[in-house]
């Protein structure tokens, strides 16, 4: 048989394509992980991968073996979702932080009732922390739509995409009858934004990179008003360009009722993407997964 813990430690190596990285998701050392992809060779009486002093990449044997793999830890999931849900075990307390109410809004409240009436034993906290969240102050079981930024701080974090959608640059009527309709980057320049006092800087615009359209670029404008939500209203208002993601709901109903007008559009970035994030367990907490499982069964609803 083989150990899951080897496998994970496999898939990952593979994954990143380094063994540090993978003992950082583990929280492990890499001699650690070195010597469980080593017995897993000698288990298997083969080379999964090829290691020199510049890279690691799987062995034509390794690519078969990690389908294989996560096939086999797939199945191992399965059968410990079903064994804990025979236990009746979804009891306890859910801390979920999101960093503004709009997200749960859009993503979470209108199904909060049924989840309560499924797992009636879960008690859900819901705060809302619109700083740069800092997980050595905020511990909770759930981060709810937030940027790579965490992923960044915090690699030992897992983490599943909330949205994916094309990021936009919108305004007014009115403020684009005072300032003008900017038809291309270098128009922007005398231009006004709303921005995001924690972005850094908190004045950038951002737009589609024209090196690499799937990369962006930015462009620093003058922000007289930042502030952490509200920034389509205060666009409404005629307080400035914002970028907003194209799928949100506020966004949609403003740009139905002409309150808002679409910016620039062939220096869209293509994709924007915020994540759930939660914390690493060797064996994932039954009630964690079926919060995430259950409110992303919604998005047909988003």
């Amino acid at each position: 048989m083989f150990k899951t813990e080897s496998l994970i430690a496999f898939i990952l190596v593979a994954k990143h394509k380094s063994f540090t990285l993978a003992a950082k998701d583990l929280e492990l050392s890499t001699m650690a992980i070195s010597k469980q992809i080593s017995q897993l060779e000698t288990r298997l009486e083969e080379p999964l991968f090829i290691r020199t002093t510049r890279i690691i990449k799987l062995t034509e044997f390794g690519e078969d073996f990690l389908r294989r793999a996560k096939d086999i830890l797939t199945q191992h999931d399965s059968l410990e979702l079903w064994l804990n849900s025979r236990k009746d075990n979804l009891v306890g307390t859910i801390k979920v932080v999101a960093q503004d109410v709009q997200t749960y809004e859009e993503t979470i409240y209108p199904w909060v009732g049924e989840f309560q009436r499924l797992f009636p034993d879960i008690k859900l906290v819901f705060e809302v922390n619109e700083s740069l969240l800092d997980l050595k102050k905020d511990c909770h079981d759930v981060y709810w739509g937030i940027g790579e930024y965490l992923g960044i701080q915090s690699p030992s974090l897992r983490k599943r995409s909330l949205w994916q959608a094309q990021l936009g640059i919108f305004a007014s009527p009115e403020y684009l009858k005072q300032y003008g309709v900017p038809k291309n980057i270098n128009d922007l320049k005398d231009h006004k934004m709303i921005g995001h006092p924690h972005s850094k800087p908190n004045n950038i615009l951002v737009v589609k990179s024209q090196s690499n359209p799937n990369e962006m670029d930015s462009v620093e404008l003058d922000a007289p008003i930042l502030t952490v939500s509200n920034q389509s209203n205060f666009a409404v208002q005629g307080l400035g360009l914002i970028n907003a993601l194209v799928d949100n709901n506020d966004i949609k109903t403003y740009l139905e009722k002409k309150q808002l007008i679409p910016v620039l559009e062939e220096h869209w970035l293509p994709s924007a993407e915020i994540y759930i994030y939660y914390q690493h367990a060797k064996i994932e907490q039954l009630k964690i997964r079926t919060f995430i499982d259950f409110f992303l069964s919604k998005r047909k609803f988003w």
